[in-house]
């Protein structure tokens, strides 16, 4: 006869053969317990069933990849489900950053703003010679040309109620520096202001035939070669 144990229970009885190896029966696993040996005796396609753990997003990360989907698609771009989706994250994610769109959208170019335009202008000022600091400002117009783009997407959209300020602030900004730098290299500040209002023209004029007619402007013309271009047509401007 086979030997039985008799396991008790306040409900019921169960009797189950003390034979080892007994089918039916999961093998215990040394210094692993009973629901992680179920859960590594789960097939692949199960176990690769279970949703991923998703880090909790923060507001930084829903005004980075609306300041890359500006760059990259246009004003369009920055909405919310698109954005989500690109995040694989849920609108409720972000309500709980922002109001509304307007405000992710406001974040977005004011972080722009300081990253591309304010620490720029900063990083000049510290170049002592204004000759120099003039052909370091027009060079760096034309370094990135993602920081291009965001500025060309933000001009074309100057009329939207929070773009168009943003864009009021920047010209300002790069117009005042402009100028200052001129007069301390030696112009009156007419001049100064003639010569900085010609040359910003002639920058954005050359800009947007670049987006609207590709090749009219040679793609040589970069760096040095686009800033004594745009000097150069400055000082032609005004006379110079």
């Amino acid at each position: 006869m086979r030997d039985i144990t008799v396991a008790s229970t306040p409900d019921y009885t169960v009797r189950t053969p003390r034979t080892p190896g007994t089918p039916g029966l999961l093998p215990r696993i040394s210094g692993e317990s009973a629901p992680a040996a179920a859960a590594s005796a789960l097939p692949r396609d199960r176990a690769a069933a279970r949703p991923r753990e998703r880090r909790t997003l923060t507001r930084a990360d829903w005004i980075g990849t609306a300041v890359e989907a500006l760059a990259r698609d246009g004003l369009r771009a920055v909405a919310v489900e698109p954005l989500a989706e690109r995040l694989g994250a849920t609108k409720g994610s972000f309500y709980w950053h922002f109001r509304d769109r307007n405000a992710l959208l406001q974040a977005a170019v004011e972080h722009w703003e300081r990253t591309a335009i304010d620490e720029e202008l900063e990083r000049l000022e510290l170049i002592a010679d204004p000759i120099e600091r003039h052909n370091a400002t027009v060079a760096g117009l034309n370094a990135s040309p993602k920081d291009v783009k965001i500025f060309m997407v933000l001009l074309w959209n100057a009329d939207h109620p929070v773009i168009g300020p943003a864009v009021e602030r920047i010209v300002h900004k790069r117009m005042a520096f402009s100028q200052r730098l001129r007069e301390q290299a030696g112009l009156s500040p007419e001049q100064a202001e003639r010569s900085a209002v010609h040359a910003y023209s002639v920058w954005l004029g050359l800009q947007l035939l670049r987006q609207a007619v590709p090749g009219l402007i040679p793609q040589e013309m970069n760096g040095e070669n686009l800033a004594d271009y745009v000097a150069e047509l400055g000082r032609i401007a005004v006379g110079l």
